[in-house]
């Protein structure tokens, strides 16, 4: 096994705990205590598992509230945040009041590089909202065939239509909602054809004008419509003009203390924060909308909000949540599409339902943490500030949908450039507005970097200083940027004829520091929805046969330049193929169209599962580890999730990336011995609850609902069925009695910070 790397664990740092218990005790309890906590450490690198869970609860301080009152009321647009008397202004609005309108207006074109002073997007509307001239050239994703909602560059059916946008009457107050919001238009709906029958270059060349407003068009049709554009945005149901909304998805929902708006609280009179979750000093709390049965199964209340904590103690990490609704909520009203950004939505029934999108790990975390025990509303009892920016929600769906907002030069196909000069511009606004980053250098400050190549272009005076939490755990110094999509190339050479902009200095300050540094960052699981791995013994499902020696189903880089997965996932899906693996050996590399059947269903049967980047990292150790398939990790000098606080010798295998090596894969694996096998797999099932989030009380839902529906789940294929007898002596996946959701994913994390105290004390 010459071609097995050794060891590429980087020193652990780290420590946590999942559950209260007092470890103090003594006689037979305390054994079975010490017991439980061996188990529950299992797998661990370090003592960061054990500090946690032996940790000393420390009693809830009185909550400090804010009283300071903002300017003009936040003229009735924006919330006062009563912590810094600072307005927080939604999409559309700016200013210290909120008194400046801020348009982002429909256009077929970005700003040229001379209009270098123009401190406004450029629109191609006219004053009815209607594109100015149909036939004039440019396409940009927002550009508009009908009405042109402006402060969102959002296009909905115009003219004089059924389902038209009407805006509220001229000098109505804020917040007054259209007589009709009218039916969405997205850029698959643009006109290509007049009705006249012209051609309109940049429209969609089979959509034709009566598609849309013809009798039996979109804009004019109640049902039965041939040509639909579907609802859009969140919160819209059917007919999707507006006038049978649903709940839509904001932070905590508000807490039941505000009014959701496409993804931004509207705070309650005297309430203020992100999630409106604390009240002005001197006024009463007040239920709000705790009662609403959706909300009410949705939303956790954050002991620190409550009049009186549920409990007089609690465990440490006590984390402060900085409120930058400008990088996250906002950003969640100009995404526009429902399912973008996110990892749960409601039902047309206000029935809640989870996502698989990439990135959501940024929503779910951002919320958990906002509805946790470990959460202070008071900055000097933190232990730790989380600086939450929606960094890849900006990267897509927002970047380039119109002209703004940018960071700073209008360069659409530089999105590094916007994410490191934003990330700039929030260490700027929390180091000069707020005492904490300067009291200890930035060092107890944590920052999520979700992009395919993580924290590698972050300023290096955030990532110098402070603890990045990333998916990708690429640790070389000079590093150069391996992805294939070009416009994420975090070394590409700037264009010249914008030199004049600010920013454009980006790249000097963000050099000379690594990805990921395993002594102070931590690399954390990509969020995957419960139901991706519902068939799993994990969540109730029933163990399979692994008569499949190994696998991997996904982008194999047939059209992608040769960067891409490090030419990895080309050279094995080359090998696979003119050596016959699949026939040979049981071995299947492939994409959807190659190797056919469930996804889910093909890992169950898997004893290997290869973990290969992508354009950086990709979720394929998720995927392996929970459904209990050994992790085979090909990406030298990269750590995997956790590995920096997790024995990964134990239950993986780690090689070179080297030719002979991934030629010599089939044989590599026959080498592995039976015993060996068993053992990493025991290994695997004492920890691979803590690759899935699982916290929550939307997570507490699902988890009952599949755990109620996991009896009746069978299978998909006859081979699979005839292998679901396999005994507790046959394997170690077996049906878990409940999910340890106090050693999940984000409990993992917290465990690890937790560690992590007294470093940032130094």
């Amino acid at each position: 096994m010459q071609f097995l790397n050794g060891s590429n664990s980087g020193a652990g740092a780290g420590s946590n705990r999942t559950d209260h218990s007092d470890l103090a005790g003594g006689g037979g309890e305390a054994r079975r205590e010490e017991g439980d906590l061996r188990r529950r450490c299992a797998v661990a690198r370090g003592s960061w598992c054990g500090a946690y869970l032996r940790q000393e609860l420390v009693s809830y301080r009185e909550v400090p509230r804010g009283s300071k009152e903002c300017p003009s009321n936040c003229s009735g647009w924006g919330n006062c945040n009563h912590d810094s008397g600072r307005c927080e202004c939604p999409a559309g609005r700016a200013g210290t009041a909120c008194e400046q309108e801020v348009k982002r207006p429909c256009t077929n074109r970005y700003r040229h590089p001379h209009e270098v002073n123009l401190n406004h997007s450029v629109g191609h509307i006219g004053p009815d909202k209607h594109d100015l001239d149909i036939k004039a050239p440019g396409w940009i994703a927002s550009r508009c065939s009908g009405y042109c909602i402006d402060h969102l560059a959002l296009c909905t059916c115009g003219r004089d239509s059924k389902y038209r946008h009407i805006p509220p009457p001229e000098g109505s107050p804020p917040w007054t909602p259209p007589v009709q919001w009218g039916r969405p238009m997205t850029d698959g709906c643009m006109i290509g054809v007049d009705k006249d029958g012209g051609h309109i270059d940049w429209g969609r060349p089979h959509i034709k004008d009566a598609d849309m407003y013809g009798p039996d068009g979109w804009c004019n049709k109640d049902h039965s419509v041939p040509h639909q554009c579907g609802c859009v945005w969140d919160g819209n149901g059917w007919p999707c003009d507006g006038s049978k909304p649903y709940e839509a998805y904001c932070p905590n929902q508000c807490t039941g203390h505000g009014d959701c708006h496409m993804g931004w609280c509207r705070c309650h009179p005297g309430w203020y924060g992100t999630d409106c979750s604390r009240k002005k000093a001197g006024m009463e709390l007040d239920e709000g909308h705790l009662q609403r049965p959706w909300i009410k199964r949705t939303v956790q209340v954050p002991p620190a909000s409550l009049r009186t904590p549920p409990l007089p103690t609690r465990p440490r990490p006590l984390i402060y949540i900085y409120d930058l609704t400008e990088y996250t909520t906002k950003f969640l009203q100009l995404r526009l599409g429902a399912d973008a950004c996110m990892w749960r939505r409601f039902t047309l029934e206000n029935n809640s339902f989870l996502l698989s999108m990439t990135y959501s790990v940024e929503a779910y975390l951002h919320e958990t943490l906002l509805q946790s025990e470990h959460r202070t509303f008071d900055p000097d009892e933190a232990d730790f500030f989380y600086v939450p920016v929606y960094v890849t929600c900006y990267m897509w769906p927002i970047l380039g949908w119109a002209d703004g907002p940018w960071w700073y030069a209008p360069l659409a196909h530089t999105r590094t450039m916007h994410v490191s000069n934003m990330l700039g511009e929030v260490h700027a606004h929390i180091s000069s507005t707020y005492p904490w980053w300067n009291r200890k250098g930035g060092r107890d400050h944590i920052w999520l970097m979700a992009p395919d190549e993580g924290a590698c272009y972050m300023p290096s005076v955030i990532y110098n200083a402070s603890i990045i939490l990333t998916h990708w755990g690429r640790m070389d110094l000079n590093h150069k940027s391996n992805t294939a999509y070009l416009q994420d190339k975090y070394d590409m050479d700037m264009p010249s004829e914008f030199k004049d902009w600010p920013g454009m200095d980006w790249q000097q300050r963000a050099r000379g520091h690594p990805c990921y540094d395993p002594n102070k960052d931590l690399v954390i699981p990509a969020f995957k929805s419960l139901d991706h791995f519902r068939d799993s013994p994990l969540l109730g499902g029933s163990p399979l046969v692994r008569d499949l020696l190994c696998y991997f189903r996904g982008d194999i880089g047939q059209a992608r330049f040769t960067q891409y997965s490090r030419g990895l996932r080309q050279k094995l899906f080359r090998l696979w193929q003119k050596n016959d693996w699949a026939t040979k050996h049981k071995i299947y590399i492939g994409n959807g169209e190659m190797v056919h059947g469930s996804y889910s269903e093909h890992l169950l049967r898997s004893r290997f599962c290869l973990v290969l980047p992508g354009d950086g990292w990709s979720p394929r150790a998720e995927d392996a580890i929970l459904h209990g398939c050994i992790p085979v990790v090909i990406m030298d000098n990269v750590h995997a999730v956790f590995e920096s606080i997790l024995d990964w010798d134990s239950f993986s295998i780690r090689i070179r990336e080297d030719d002979a090596a991934l030629e010599a894969l089939p044989q590599l694996l026959l080498s592995v011995t039976p015993e060996r096998i068993a053992k990493m797999q025991r290994n695997l099932a004492r920890v691979w609850h803590r690759f899935a989030y699982t916290t929550g009380p939307v997570m507490a839902a699902h988890l009952q609902r599949i755990s109620a529906e996991a009896p009746a789940a069978t299978p998909s294929s006859e081979a699979a069925r005839a292998a679901a007898t396999l005994t507790a002596r046959d394997t170690p996946f077996r049906p878990l009695p409940s999910f340890p959701v106090a050693d999940d994913a984000f409990h993992t994390i917290l465990q690890w910070l937790y560690h992590r105290i007294n470093e940032t004390r130094a």
